[in-house]
């Protein structure tokens, strides 16, 4: 999935209380959410490597402590979920 809405007034009530950099994180991992079309790993190694947050590792724990839910072994966002759900069943069906 390489496209999805971005609901600005949304995004800022749920992101005014963090940082910068804490913004630019969950920015960062809701993008890779979306690409791959996948929960957060467990070991988030690989993805922290990806994102270039090496040197954000505390950053990104806060983050999907705060804005994801662990489910089955991964980090699961309810939003990015229902959006991939809705556009995989609309591949399917076109």
């Amino acid at each position: 999935m390489h496209y999805y809405k971005f609901n600005i007034s949304k995004w800022h009530l749920s992101t005014s209380h963090l940082t910068l950099e804490e913004e630019a994180v969950y920015f960062r991992l809701i993008n890779f959410y979306y690409d791959t079309e996948l929960p957060i790993p467990l070991e988030t190694q690989s993805v922290i490597r990806r994102l270039r947050l090496g040197s954000q590792i505390k950053t990104v724990e806060l983050i999907l402590n705060e804005f994801f839910e662990f489910v089955d072994g991964s980090w699961h966002h309810a939003r990015c979920d229902e959006e991939i759900y809705e556009y995989q069943k609309k591949a399917e069906k076109n």
